[in-house]
């Protein structure tokens, strides 16, 4: 036995005990092989003849064609036959705004251990807690939110709020986590969601008025519809259809800032550099998850989509995202989408992208997209968005051997 600088008891490896002894002992003679040759330290023969070859990894978060199959884009239906997965519009957009981003989130999948009190369960919360509501207010037969029934449908989401909230406590929840308290500090957080979803319902009965939510958490795993060339999965969280078939989807975003979803004709010169964004062959916009599924309720339901939207609960409550041109607000209190001014097509401001039009330029960018993913590319954004701060880190750097 012997110690090391900090008087640590140390022993022989075993390893090198048996060698040395083999050897012949102490007595032996002593030989040393560095890192100085490399190949011949690998040549099994100890001749020096082995071919020495400089080999050169595929460039970063690029998978080469055996390493494809691992991203788990096919499945076997019972028959056996190799068919595409189902994507829902949530991972279809992960993967056109940051390829790599996507890989880490939907197929590397990190997790924490503990179950967590963040933005998204609050979310959970305000889905289970609005998608219950619209439910209650239409078996109380009041169709939706009116001025007119504004106060009876407070108190119902009083109503609504206090059961989920109970429900949550005990984990119990159709999302992905459910919000639970664990200090009075998070008790208060959640006190405070209510007032938000007040501001929520009062929002509704001035929006959207000949709408009426008629899907609610509407899924799409067994309607068999393909979007981009894919089997399209996942549910959306409401869809409000009118007297003549038009409907509006609507995507809740437990969110202080709708403005980031706003979304202007593209054929429409930008005011600081005169670009119009719809001459790039790859144009497409940061948020797509409302018109993918707009673009397949045309197909399974028949509907006359009109518009695609995002519901912020929180803060500054709005509708943003992208609607036809009759659906913009042209003068406040006019039943349309309050304080979306912008239409598809924005004929004053010499646009002429209409709303059918909108939704098939998307899908055609999304299944270029999807024709890269196929062929195995995870590269990193080239222009990482706020959430990419995340995943770049983790490594997958270049290393040539």
């Amino acid at each position: 036995m012997s110690h090391d600088r900090q008087a640590k008891d140390r022993y022989p490896a075993a390893l090198w005990t048996e060698l040395l002894a083999l050897r012949g002992g102490d007595d032996a003679p002593v030989e040393k092989t560095g890192e100085g040759d490399v190949a011949g330290d690998f040549d099994p023969a100890g001749t020096g003849t082995a071919r020495v070859e400089r080999v050169l990894c595929l460039p970063p978060q690029r998978l080469g064609v055996s390493a494809v199959p691992y991203l788990v884009l096919m499945r076997r239906t019972e028959d056996g036959a190799l068919v595409p997965r189902q994507f829902s519009a949530s991972q279809i957009e992960s993967y056109v705004g940051c390829p790599l981003c996507w890989f880490v989130s939907s197929r590397v999948r990190p997790s924490m251990v503990d179950a967590g009190f963040t933005n998204m369960e609050k979310g959970n919360f305000v889905h289970d807690v609005m998608d219950r509501f619209h439910e209650e207010v239409r078996e109380r037969g009041m169709r939706r939110v009116t001025p007119e029934n504004l106060r009876a449908s407070l108190e119902l989401l009083d109503e609504v709020f206090a059961a989920v909230r109970a429900e949550h406590a005990r984990g119990k929840t159709a999302s992905s986590a459910a919000l639970v308290a664990l200090s009075p500090t998070e008790q208060a957080q959640i006190d405070d969601i209510l007032p938000q979803l007040r501001r929520v319902v009062r929002y509704e009965a001035d929006a959207l008025a000949p709408f009426a939510p008629e899907y609610l958490e509407y899924s799409f795993n067994g309607l068999g519809v393909d979007y981009a060339g894919w089997p399209l999965g996942g549910r959306i969280d409401r869809v409000d259809v009118d007297a003549e078939g038009r409907a509006v989807v609507i995507d809740y975003k437990h969110r202080s800032d709708a403005n980031p979803f706003k979304l202007k004709d593209p054929t429409v010169p930008l005011k600081k550099t005169g670009e119009v964004p719809a001459d790039d062959p790859r144009w497409l916009p940061e948020h797509t998850q409302t018109l993918i599924y707009g673009q397949a309720l045309r197909r399974a339901l028949g509907l006359d989509v009109r518009g695609a939207l995002y519901f912020s609960t929180k803060g500054k409550v709005a509708m943003r995202g992208a609607v036809s041109s009759e659906l913009a607000e042209e003068e406040p209190g006019d039943g349309r989408v309050p304080g979306l001014r912008d239409g598809f097509p924005a004929v004053q401001a010499g646009g002429t992208m209409n709303f059918d039009a909108l939704l098939d330029r998307v899908e055609a960018g999304i299944a270029e997209r999807l024709g890269e993913l196929r062929a195995g590319r995870i590269a990193a954004a080239a222009d990482p968005l706020t959430s990419c701060y995340h995943n770049h880190p983790l490594g997958f750097e270049r290393r040539d051997a």
